[in-house]
């Protein structure tokens, strides 16, 4: 069987899955390598400062807007939500936040309700158990009870009407996760979103194994084969839009450009010019951006 080192891949992420197809095996083997490619923090000189900032962004979100606050979805102290309705509501977005499984919270992020509002949309903002106290398979389950609770118990039927889920990094995953349910099993209809935009998102945790994450995240190598996506068929029929920013690593490009040419509902991947894997999330409050028409359009606005 064939072997192909990821960091020789970039040449060949055109054809990735025709030789896998072949046989080819991609084998993660290199620590430095992974953590380059997979730690943005490394590639981003000011990456430490967009915390801060966001969060001075969020408390005047929730200063302007009225919202429902801690809204409990499960028993965890971490398992609830803040719910944005719109004055008029034509759709709801759910977002889900990032941090690598390990770190943030939805008060980081209110202010991803500051363009979408103003268009019909109101806007569920999801908390959850971080790693390592949870592993990612628990943080997958919570972001599932969360939407079924926002389902059931919060949202209008207009609301739910139009449904889409994004999410950045870690909410990247866990928004294509939200495809591979059972929606059924939580009393909702099979297909319950119109659509779903995951930003920067690693789909194929593997090789997260080998790099400082997985300290906290501690991903194993059974786990790591139950959490591949790209090797899951989405249940939710619907389409999804895979966002990168075109100046993040090339494994980051992959994996959007691999789950886009996997999944058969999957629209082409955007990468999104001038962006990497921290300022690409705040297109969401810049009206006219790639991922702010892509989540009005998905959901018909």
């Amino acid at each position: 069987m064939n072997v192909l080192k990821p960091r020789h891949l970039t040449r060949w992420i055109g054809l990735s899955l025709h030789f896998e197809r072949k046989g080819l095996v991609m084998v993660f083997d290199d620590r430095a390598w992974c953590e380059a490619e997979y730690n943005p923090r490394l590639s981003v000189s000011d990456a430490s400062d967009y915390a801060p900032k966001w969060d001075e962004w969020a408390k005047a979100s929730r200063d302007q807007y009225p919202f429902e606050v801690d809204l409990r979805y499960g028993s965890h102290p971490r398992e609830t939500m803040d719910v944005f309705h719109a004055t008029h509501p034509k759709a709801t977005l759910v977002f889900i936040h990032g941090g690598y499984w390990r770190g943030h919270s939805k008060d980081v992020f209110s202010w991803v309700v500051d363009a979408l509002l103003g268009k019909g949309m109101s806007i569920a903002v999801i908390n959850y158990p971080l790693c390592p106290e949870v592993r990612i398979g628990d943080i997958v389950g919570s972001c599932r009870k969360a939407i079924a609770d926002l389902w059931h118990h919060h949202l209008s039927a207009t609301e739910k009407s139009n449904m889409v889920v994004s999410g950045h990094s870690a909410g990247g995953y866990l928004t294509a996760a939200m495809f591979v349910t059972e929606w059924e099993d939580y009393h909702l209809p099979a297909t319950p979103f119109v659509g779903g935009v995951p930003i920067s998102g690693v789909f194929d945790v593997r090789p997260l194994m080998m790099t400082t994450i997985n300290e906290q995240a501690q991903i194993t190598g059974e786990s790591a084969t139950a959490l591949n996506l790209l090797a899951q068929h989405p249940l939710v029929d619907a389409p999804l839009v895979p966002m990168y920013g075109a100046l993040e690593s090339s494994e980051f490009r992959r994996q959007s450009e691999t789950i886009a040419q996997l999944w058969p509902r999957a629209e082409a991947a955007i990468g999104v010019p001038d962006r990497h894997h921290f300022n690409i999330v705040e297109d969401i409050r810049e009206p006219g951006t790639s991922i702010y028409q892509a989540i009005l359009r998905l959901a018909g606005l």
